[in-house]
């Protein structure tokens, strides 16, 4: 037999060769993959170290070192912190709106006030993504509730929604990057700055339709004072409640009523009109809307995928659009719509 050429030798030897790397390559990987079954090594970094090395936290570690929160959140903890970044921070007035701002602050009262919003971002566990419930879920945060009079008012408590775009924060805010871990807990990026709730739901509807300029809801707050509508201003009021209410605005009563005053609704349709815009078992973001029927105090309302939103009807009628959803408040939330949702 003739001894192979010099090319086909060479392609033998380089045969050999591949098939030595190859069994090389899997044992090494082997290796890989039982490392891969051992316990990730803790962080090295706190959470204000992190936040530190990330650009997109500046403002955020500006706000941590001026309200003093800096040593605690360095600390032990562990804490989850949802973080909004620059651009969350931007979207606010001044001079909470960036580092330089934040920085310059001398006034006790803003550094309190400040305080107290970074407090409502954090919570003294530590929760990633795939600990947070499906659906809607609530926690407290290290925010201390406020007291007024001797009664808790519900201002530090975060409402989560976990859905299948993502993870929500008071409906409106969204965990853009999930589970930056630190040594003492976890971080969460989110789109804006959560601001604790101030007010009950009637006393931003006061509020909106007292305004000097572009006031709004004067007609829903008529409509809320009438006698027969007693029962809902209380719940509306009260701060222990749990409610949803969807707010139309004026435009939506002139719609309905055409010339005629608020006073030509009777007593009885009115109820029926005013209960049919609230939903009394809890706080329902838009976060939370699918398409199908809601209960309400006054009966079913219809919710209807409409763009990146919804829209509400009554039993007859134009559906409504929801013009600003997730106005918190105190005891419940408010989706302003365009429409006055009848029976």
């Amino acid at each position: 037999m003739n001894a192979p050429s010099l090319p086909n030798a060479w392609f033998l030897l380089r045969t050999f060769l591949l098939g030595l790397f190859a069994a090389s390559s899997f044992s090494l990987a082997s290796c890989d993959d039982d490392d891969d079954d051992a316990t990730p090594p803790t962080p090295s970094q706190n959470i204000v170290q992190v936040a530190q090395g990330n650009a997109s936290f500046s403002t955020l570690v500006a706000a941590v070192t001026k309200a003093d929160l800096a040593t605690t959140l360095s600390g032990t903890g562990p804490f989850t912190v949802f973080a909004p970044t620059n651009d969350a921070f931007a979207k606010l007035a001044a001079p909470f709106n960036n580092a330089a701002n934040i920085s310059a602050i001398t006034d006790p009262a803003q550094i309190s006030q400040l305080r107290g919003i970074l407090l409502y971002h954090v919570l003294t566990t530590n929760v990633k993504a795939a600990d947070i419930a499906n659906g809607s879920s609530s926690v407290a945060t290290a925010r201390p509730a406020t007291s007024v009079g001797g009664a808790t008012i519900n201002d530090n408590t975060l409402y989560l929604t976990k859905n299948g775009t993502g993870v929500f924060l008071n409906g409106s805010t969204r965990v853009v990057t999930a589970d930056v871990a630190a040594s003492n807990g976890t971080i969460h990026a989110i789109d804006n700055v959560l601001m604790p709730p101030s007010q009950t739901i009637a006393a931003i509807v006061a509020a909106s339709a007292s305004r000097t300029t572009a006031p709004e809801f004067t007609l829903l707050l008529q409509a809320l004072q009438r006698p027969a509508a007693a029962a809902i201003l209380t719940a509306a009021g009260t701060q222990s409640a749990n409610v949803t209410v969807f707010a139309p605005t004026d435009a939506a009563f002139r719609a309905l009523l055409g010339p005629a005053p608020l006073s030509s609704v009777s007593d009885a349709n009115l109820t029926a009109i005013l209960s049919r815009h609230v939903i009394g078992t809890g706080r329902v973001f838009s976060s939370d809307l699918t398409a199908g029927t809601v209960a309400t105090l006054g009966g079913n309302i219809t919710v209807a995928a409409a763009g990146n939103g919804f829209t509400v009807r009554g039993g007859t009628g134009t559906a409504a659009n929801i013009a600003s959803a997730n106005i918190l408040a105190t005891n419940g939330v408010i989706h302003v719509i365009d429409q006055v949702l009848v029976p």
